[in-house]
């Protein structure tokens, strides 16, 4: 398949898959609202003409999880050529997607879920950021959230989804959200809030209790910016 023959469609879901940097058949489907079968067929012609790599090894079939498609360099080549809404800089970073770990593939497919999700609630009345549009973001914190939710109406706000994450590394994050709150590299007229997404009850319990302290220890309060907590 030469790059001229890429139709419309397949553009898109390269498009879909630099937004999201791995993605699944059922999370395409959904996406395009689509059947299952079309968005495997999708997937399956681009990576047999070498635009998408697939991660589907023994430990996935083991889980029952699904194959994680991602962009080979023959995608980034086309999509640093072609005239489309890309970052450049973000792209450089798509040469190395095969080596990244399980761990960051099954982040990075649950992003994509939970922003399926939020469109389906939200519809077109907010924009949803993925990392890929936050790389461009002066004074963004990094790493950059997982989403970032832009409502026409209300308070814009962060969506950290660190069910995957030890609590440590939770409450690690949340400090440098203060830090980085009082650091002024926010350069917006007001700072968004932290939606934190965890489903256990009693780590949710724990981290309103640190949270608090924190937010006491920085003489903070919910005229600065909110953390909130969601199941």
């Amino acid at each position: 398949m030469s790059d001229r023959k890429l139709t419309t469609k397949q553009i898109n879901t390269l498009l879909i898959t630099y937004r999201f940097r791995f993605i699944t058949t059922n999370n395409l489907a959904r996406h395009k609202q689509i059947t299952h079968n079309s968005a495997y067929n999708a997937l399956e012609i681009l990576t047999n003409n070498g635009y998408l790599g697939r991660k589907h090894n023994k430990s996935y079939r083991l889980q029952n999880k699904p194959a994680s498609y991602y962009l080979k360099p023959q995608a980034v080549i086309y999509l640093n050529k072609s005239d489309l809404n890309v970052d450049k800089e973000v792209l450089k970073s798509r040469y190395r997607e095969q080596t990244k770990s399980s761990e960051f593939v099954d982040r990075q497919v649950a992003i994509h879920y939970a922003y399926l999700d939020i469109k389906q609630k939200l519809g077109d009345s907010a924009e949803v950021l993925t990392g890929t549009e936050m790389a461009g973001i002066e004074g963004m914190i990094k790493p950059v959230p997982s989403l970032f939710i832009k409502p026409k109406k209300g308070k814009r706000y962060f969506a950290e989804l660190t069910d995957s994450q030890h609590l440590f590394i939770v409450k690690k994050r949340i400090r440098k959200y203060i830090d980085h709150y009082e650091s002024d590299d926010w350069e917006f007229e007001q700072y968004p809030d932290v939606h934190i997404y965890r489903t256990s009850k009693a780590d949710q319990r724990k981290l309103k209790e640190y949270i608090e302290e924190k937010m006491d220890d920085a003489y903070l309060d919910d005229e600065d910016f909110n953390f909130i907590i969601k199941p």
